[in-house]
């Protein structure tokens, strides 16, 4: 081939190989820069000037050795002012007021005898005395007062007819409730008596007479069978006749 026509076949290509140098030279910074951009600890190298006019965008001016961020705008949140803490008002502490004590009943108020006579059986509720009646000991709940039958029985305060009742041992029986959980008992009374339940009673107002009504104390001599009791349970009763 003559040098002539080789001339000019090379020059008709020479666009084409320009080209595809180009091509080469991009590719070849491309896997460069990706290579060198996974080495995170070392910094990236600098490429040529004219490299960097080629692929790499021109930035904005910044501050020295930092990248623009994008600023994206806040929303705008109105602070909270929490409503300051309100304790209730309490009432300045006092000293409890001191619980009223239970009054104690005072002893019944006793102003008349129910009958006169001496005492033929105590009262005995804390040892065994002798009933001559039944002949064996027992225990005594009220005191006996030698009577004549027929004597009168007056109620020994004021109060008011409990009840009217026989007592199988007792006999007729009146009882009469007084102040403080008071309670007198009248046994061996005649039958008829002067008083109902339900009756208010003045102190030395009769109720009855001195009767033989008391099966159990039959064997003693004539007398009235008299008993106190405070809240159900039996006093001595001669506490308060001495009184």
């Amino acid at each position: 081939m003559k040098w002539n026509q080789v001339k000019k076949k090379l020059s008709g290509d020479s666009g084409y190989y320009l080209a595809l140098a180009i091509c080469t030279v991009a590719v070849a910074v491309s896997g460069w820069l990706f290579v060198h951009s996974l080495q995170e600890d070392e910094p990236a190298p600098e490429l040529p000037e004219a490299v960097q006019a080629a692929v790499l965008p021109t930035l904005p001016d910044t501050n020295e050795g930092s990248r623009p961020v994008a600023q994206m705008p806040l929303p705008s949140v109105k602070p909270s002012h929490p409503e300051p803490l309100t304790v209730p008002e309490t009432e300045e502490e006092t000293e409890p007021a001191s619980q009223p004590q239970k009054s104690i009943p005072a002893p019944v108020s006793v102003r008349y005898r129910p009958v006169e006579g001496d005492v033929v059986q105590e009262y005995s509720m804390d040892k065994l005395a002798f009933n001559p009646t039944t002949r064996d000991w027992r225990t005594h709940a009220g005191m006996d007062l030698a009577a004549a039958e027929g004597s009168e029985v007056c109620s020994v305060a004021d109060g008011t007819v409990l009840s009217v009742f026989d007592d199988d041992m007792l006999g007729k029986t009146v009882t009469i409730e007084h102040e403080g959980g008071y309670v007198t008992h009248y046994a061996n009374l005649a039958e008829e008596v002067s008083v109902v339940a339900g009756e208010r009673v003045s102190a030395g107002q009769a109720i009855g007479t001195v009767g033989k009504t008391a099966l159990g104390e039959v064997g003693s001599e004539s007398h009235l069978h008299f008993a106190v009791y405070r809240n159900n349970v039996p006093q001595d009763p001669e506490a308060y006749l001495a009184g």
